[in-house]
């Protein structure tokens, strides 16, 4: 990660979007910062490749930005990933402003932090989307960690829901490199039983329980983890021995 070249991006992206890209291939703010972080030049950008227009191309190969669902990546995964290594990239927005504007003059009602946050493992229950790639050796995941701040129209009824406009990425804070399964092994936490309910998980990682069943399911596809019985109904994990 490196902090100076984000903010670099970020503030070129922001001084002249349009020039930058900005709007094509309804590409939003964060998609396109993301893209000149780890993409540089222009050149590299939006390369025709294995039937597919690829984010960036460089040296290191393809590296793919999705900002949501990552099981719309799939086919082109199928595509790429014989051809070349992939890196695909999915932000994890740890903390969001949320900016309200005034629908008439423009300005800046309020600015305040949602409450809402979002984990890492929320990032790997993404990685359910394209479980089947999961272990080639072809495949990085990144997972920069965004401070954001989402703009919003305010209706002019109070009950009327705000229109979001865009958001904005403030800050990278880390970044979380997957290449291997150690690598999500490593996230876990160490006050895991040696037996855990995904209700268990859940509380631990504090996430919503479909979240954590996302996660036990590519935990054990990734063989970090395995049944080893039930409590009631409910299926029961430990970390797989080696």
């Amino acid at each position: 990660m490196d902090k100076l070249r984000f903010e670099n991006a970020r503030k070129k992206l922001l001084e002249n979007p349009q020039s930058k890209g900005i709007g094509t291939l309804a590409e939003k703010t964060v998609h396109a910062v993301l893209k000149e972080y780890y993409g540089g030049g222009e050149e590299n950008k939006e390369i025709p490749l294995g039937g597919f227009v690829a984010d960036v191309v460089s040296e290191d190969g393809v590296i793919e930005i999705q900002t949501r669902a990552l099981y719309r990546l799939e086919r082109k995964l199928e595509a790429l990933l014989p051809l070349c290594r992939v890196t695909v990239v999915y932000p994890i927005e740890d903390r969001k402003y949320l900016l309200d504007i005034d629908p008439e003059s423009g300005e800046l009602v309020s600015r305040r932090l949602s409450p809402k946050r979002v984990k890492i493992w929320h990032g790997i229950s993404e990685l359910y989307g394209i479980r089947k790639y999961l272990g080639n050796d072809n495949l990085t995941i990144r997972f920069p960690v965004l401070t954001v701040e989402e703009t919003r129209i305010r209706g002019a009824e109070k009950k009327r829901r705000a229109d979001k406009i865009d958001k904005l990425p403030v800050e990278m804070t880390a970044e979380v490199v997957i290449r291997r399964k150690e690598d999500i092994a490593a996230l876990l936490p160490v006050n895991l039983p040696d037996g855990f309910t995904a209700a268990e998980f859940a509380k631990l990682c504090r996430v919503n329980t479909d979240t954590a069943g996302k996660c036990i399911r590519v935990l054990s596809i990734m063989g970090i983890i395995t049944e080893c019985g039930k409590q009631g109904r409910c299926k029961l994990w430990a970390l797989k021995k080696e």
